[in-house]
């Protein structure tokens, strides 16, 4: 009974925050709402550099935060630059390149494992700033002449909160066999399957949009896209899962009802920059 209500009061937190944020996403395209989206973008992604931040700590490795979180931000506004003048597309590269030469001038007195604050701190910029940062050049795909990139939004947060709607019942109905149970015992195989069912099913729905040219979309793309977004959302999760087991936390942040921004980006994390890929390719 327990878990049933634990369950469900995530299941409510989570579902509010996602209303909210496709209220924010739908009014997107409006100039001022333009900044506030980079805010709240800002916003999750420093919230998200906390809880790596204290993943690092419980393996004794001590990453500055400031640098981190300033690196994380500016990168993103670098994102948001680049999706309004397209000219500028060298920013996100210029602003990581900047961060590496500060991260290892700050060890430069620090010698005793530097290499392990270097290589974390690295990869928890890399790990959030990235993927987050091409969120917004996707929203803003219209910006490049082409469509309107709220569609793509929508198509990236269906698809993957429905393969982990499917992979969750799909593994608490009908799975036994365990897909990683090093990494997540409660995850299945056919929990796995069943997912990546889900995220084709949802991929396909979107093609009702394309027959009335509001999503630029073909019946081979949504195939490939759907199955494509189901197996790395699934990887996502569980890359998340191996971080946590590592540290030994049940939940990346400590708020009720709600394990973390980690938690809820883990399934799209990955998903972004497939999306991006797709776009611009």
């Amino acid at each position: 009974m327990k878990k049933f209500q634990d369950l469900k009061s995530r299941f409510f937190a989570s579902s509010i925050l996602v209303l909210l944020f496709v209220a924010i996403i739908f009014f997107a395209d409006l100039l001022f709402m333009r900044f506030i989206v980079t805010l709240v973008v800002c916003f999750i992604a420093s919230l998200a550099a906390l809880e790596m931040i204290q993943f690092a700590q419980k393996k004794q490795i001590v990453i500055d935060k400031n640098l981190l979180i300033g690196a994380v931000i500016l990168e993103i506004i670098a994102f948001f630059i680049y999706s309004q003048y397209p000219e500028l597309k060298i920013l996100p590269i210029l602003v990581f390149f900047i961060f590496m030469v500060f991260l290892f001038l700050s060890n430069f007195k620090k010698i005793e494992n530097s290499f392990l604050r270097i290589s974390t701190t690295a990869f928890s910029f890399l790990y959030i700033a990235i993927p987050l940062g091409m969120f917004i050049p996707i929203l803003y795909i219209d910006v490049f002449e082409m469509q309107d990139g709220r569609f793509w939004v929508f198509y990236l947060i269906f698809v993957t909160k429905l393969t982990d709607i499917g992979a969750y019942f799909g593994g608490k109905f009908f799975g036994k066999k365990k897909l990683a149970s090093k990494i997540s015992p409660k995850k299945t195989i056919f929990g796995a399957i069943s997912g990546l069912v889900f995220a084709l099913a949802g991929s396909l729905t979107f093609l009702i949009f394309s027959k009335h040219n509001m999503f630029d979309f073909n019946l081979f793309e949504a195939i490939f896209l759907g199955l494509l977004l189901g197996v790395f959302a699934q990887i996502g999760d569980l890359s998340e899962s191996l971080l946590k087991r590592d540290v030994k936390v049940k939940d990346s942040s400590k708020i009720p009802s709600f394990g973390g921004v980690l938690d809820f980006l883990d399934s799209i994390i990955f998903n972004i920059p497939i999306i991006y890929l797709f776009l611009i390719g």
